[in-house]
C-alpha cells in the first residue's frame, strides 16, 4: 500500500500559547517580532546539534498531532516516516553541519500514524568559532499539493497502460510497438546499425476462438505471449498488435541470428498447450523484413514484414518467411488489379456469358452455366483466369457475384421474352457470398420482382468453400437455397479431400466431374474407371452427374453409354453473350455426331 498522507486542518487565529513568540502591541526588540511573524506563516522548530528538540511553535505542534511537552527534549527522529532513505538524511547533515543552509521536502509521521510533507529549509547557527550549535527549520505544509502529485502521477501510470499496454496478454500495444520501430529507425540511421521486424499471426485462431469461446480465445494469446517472452534473447522485443497478431523486434542482429531466433519463436508456440481443459497444438506464421534493406522507414519496414506473413501463409503457414522484392511486386499489380476491377464494375465493362449443359436424355432441356467476362479497355475480353489475383480480395469476390446476380436475372428475363426455352441456369459462388445476408436477400427480392422462380436457378460450389472462412454462412445459405428449390452443383468433383462427407452432410443435387478426368477419358482406362465410380456414386445417392470439358464427339459418347446425365464442353459450343446463345442452340451437335463449325 502506497503512503497515505493527511492534510492539517488547521482553524485560522487557532494557536497555542505556551512558548510562543508574542508580539502583543508596543515596542519589543525586532528579533522578537520577526519570530512571531514567522510563528504566524509558518511551522517551525529548533533543534541543538545533537538533534534534540529546543523550541517548536503552535504550527508544528498542530500539524504532527504532539504537544510541545511530548516534543521538546525528544529527538527528531521519532517524526521520521521511513520514507527517505539514510543516504538522503546523509546528504542533508553533510550540508547543515557545515553551516549551509539545506532546502527541501521531507515527509514526516504525525503521532497517529499519517504522513505528511514539508517544504523545509534548515538553517545552521554557527558561533564565531566556526562551530554550528543549533538548526532552525522554517517549514511549508505541502501535503496536499503532494497528493495532487501522487494522484496526477497515478492517472499518468493509468492513462500510460491504457495507452501502450495490450490489457489481454500484458505485452506492450499496437501504438507503442508503432513509436518503437519508429524510434529504431531513427536511432539505425545515425549509428549506421539494423534490426529485424517480425510479424506473426496464430494459425486458426478464428477456428479455436469460435469453437472454444472468446475466454479460450483470451487465455491461448495469454500463452503465446507467455512463451514468446520467455524466448531467451535480451535483444527481442515483443508486442500484440491486435486480434492474434504479434509483433517481434530483433536489434543489432544478423540474418542468421534473426532467423534462429525467430524460428525459436515459432517453435515455442508449437508447443502442445491447454485450451478448454484439452491439450492442443498449435502454430503460428512469421514475415520478417530486415531494416535497412527492406525499408527505409518504419512504414515500409511494417509493409515488407506483412507481405513476408501473406506470404508464409500461402505456402501452407507454420513457418517464417523473409520478404522479397518480388513479393512488393505481386502486391503492386494485385493492388493496381483490384482498382482497375473496381473502375470496371462502375463502368459496367463487365458481362456475363453462357455456356450450355446438354442433357444426355433426349427431349430434356439445355441448361446453362453463367460465366463472368472482363471487356478490358486495354487487353480486350478476359475470361475469369486473366483477372483470378482479384478474387482473393473478400470484398472484390463479394462485388462480383452481386454484379452476376443482377445481371444473370436481366439476361434470363431477356431470353424469356425471346421464347428461348432453357433448363436451369448456373451461377457460381464463392464464400465471399455468404459472408453476410445481403446476397441471400437480393437473390429472393430478385425472385419476388422478376417473377422468375428460384427452379430456374442452379448455384455451383467447390469443396473449399466448406473448409474455410464462413463454413456454417455457406452450408446454411445452401440450405436456405435448396429448400426454396434452387439446385446445388458441387464443381470440380473428384479433385477435393472429403467430398463422400459432403456429398452425406450437404443438399447437394448434382455433381460435376472435373475436366481433368475428362481430357484422357477415351485413351486412359483409370480415368474412365474413376468417371464410371463418381456416376455409380452419385445415381447411388439419388444425384445427378455433369461430365466438364467435353470436346470430342467420342468422349461424348462413351460418357452417355457410362450413364452421365449431362455433359458441357467445347464440343456443344463456347460460352458467348446472352444475344448469341440463339445460333449457339440452333447449332449444337446432337450427342455423338460430328460436330458443326462453321
Amino acid at each position: 500500500m502506497p503512503p497515505q498522507y493527511n492534510n492539517s486542518r488547521r482553524k485560522v487565529g487557532t494557536r497555542e500559547p505556551a512558548n510562543d513568540a508574542r508580539f502583543p502591541g508596543g515596542l519589543e526588540p525586532e528579533t522578537d517580532f520577526i519570530r512571531y511573524a514567522l510563528d504566524c506563516a509558518a511551522i517551525v522548530a529548533s533543534t541543538d546539534a545533537r538533534g534534540t528538540i529546543t523550541y517548536v511553535n503552535a504550527r508544528f505542534c498542530e500539524i504532527s498531532g504532539y504537544t510541545r511537552q511530548e516534543l521538546l527534549a525528544s529527538n527528531h527522529r521519532m517524526l521520521k516516516s521511513g520514507l527517505h532513505g539514510t543516504a538522503f538524511f546523509r546528504a542533508m547533515y553533510r550540508e547543515i553541519a557545515q553551516g549551509r543552509v539545506w532546502h527541501g521536502e521531507i515527509c514526516n509521521q504525525r503521532k497517529d500514524g499519517s504522513l505528511y510533507w514539508m517544504e523545509t529549509t534548515i538553517v545552521p547557527r554557527v558561533l564565531p568559532d566556526g562551530t554550528v550549535d543549533s538548526y532552525t527549520s522554517i517549514c511549508l505544509d505541502i501535503t496536499e499539493r503532494k497528493l495532487l502529485e501522487d494522484a496526477l502521477r497515478t492517472s499518468k501510470e493509468s492513462l500510460r497502460r491504457i495507452a501502450y499496454v495490450d490489457p489481454v496478454t500484458g505485452l506492450p500495444n499496437r501504438s507503442w510497438f508503432h513509436q518503437h520501430v519508429a524510434s529504431l529507425v531513427g536511432e539505425c540511421r545515425r549509428t549506421g546499425t539494423g534490426f529485424h521486424l517480425g510479424l506473426m499471426d496464430v494459425d486458426a485462431f478464428k477456428e479455436i476462438n469460435d469453437f472454444f469461446g472468446h475466454l479460450a480465445g483470451d487465455e491461448l494469446l495469454r500463452e503465446v505471449a507467455r512463451r514468446l517472452r520467455a524466448v531467451d534473447d535480451p535483444r527481442l522485443s515483443v508486442s500484440r498488435m491486435g486480434g492474434d497478431e504479434f509483433g517481434l523486434v530483433l536489434a543489432g542482429a544478423t540474418d542468421d541470428e534473426a532467423t534462429e531466433v525467430f524460428e525459436r519463436a515459432l517453435e515455442s508456440v508449437r508447443d502442445p498447450l491447454r485450451i478448454a481443459e484439452t491439450s492442443r497444438r498449435c502454430s503460428a506464421s512469421l514475415g520478417v523484413s530486415a531494416f535497412p534493406g527492406h525499408g527505409e522507414d518504419s512504414e515500409s519496414m511494417f509493409r515488407a514484414a506483412d507481405l513476408a506473413l501473406y506470404h508464409a501463409k500461402s505456402l501452407g503457414r507454420d513457418r517464417l518467411e523473409c520478404f522479397q522484392p518480388k513479393l512488393r511486386e505481386v502486391a503492386e499489380r494485385k493492388s493496381e488489379l483490384l482498382a482497375e476491377i473496381e473502375t470496371g464494375l462502375r463502368r459496367d465493362a463487365f458481362e456475363l456469358h453462357y455456356q450450355p449443359i446438354v442433357p444426355v436424355a433426349p427431349g430434356g432441356k439445355v441448361a446453362l452455366e453463367a460465366l463472368m467476362r472482363w471487356r478490358h479497355p486495354q487487353r480486350g475480353l478476359l475470361p475469369p483466369a486473366a483477372f483470378q489475383e482479384g478474387f482473393a480480395d473478400p470484398a472484390v469476390r463479394a462485388a462480383l457475384g452481386m454484379f452476376m446476380l443482377e445481371r444473370v436475372f436481366r439476361d434470363v428475363d431477356a431470353l424469356y421474352a425471346r421464347n428461348i426455352r432453357l433448363g436451369r441456369v448456373a451461377i457460381n459462388l464463392t464464400n465471399s457470398d455468404f459472408r453476410s445476408e445481403a446476397f441471400l436477400d437480393r437473390f429472393f427480392v430478385l425472385v419476388r420482382d422478376s417473377g422468375i422462380g428460384p427452379d430456374r436457378f442452379c448455384v455451383e460450389v467447390t469443396e473449399s468453400m466448406f473448409l474455410g472462412l464462413n463454413q456454417k454462412r455457406v452450408e446454411d445459405g445452401l440450405r436456405r437455397l435448396h429448400e426454396a428449390g434452387v439446385e446445388i452443383a458441387l464443381d470440380d468433383f473428384g479433385t477435393g479431400h472429403a467430398s463422400l462427407t459432403h456429398l452425406r452432410l450437404l443438399p447437394i443435387d448434382r455433381l460435376k466431374i472435373d475436366r481433368s478426368f475428362v481430357a484422357n477419358l477415351v485413351a486412359s482406362a483409370e480415368d474412365q474407371a474413376i468417371v464410371r465410380g463418381i456416376i455409380d456414386i452419385a445415381h447411388s445417392l439419388g444425384k445427378t452427374v455433369t461430365a466438364e470439358g467435353v470436346e470430342t464427339a467420342e468422349q461424348a459418347r462413351l460418357l452417355s453409354r457410362m450413364g452421365c446425365d449431362l455433359l458441357q464442353g467445347w464440343y456443344f459450343g463456347k460460352a458467348c453473350d446472352a444475344g448469341g446463345l440463339s445460333d449457339v442452340l440452333d447449332m449444337m451437335p446432337p450427342i455423338g455426331a460430328p460436330a458443326h463449325r462453321p
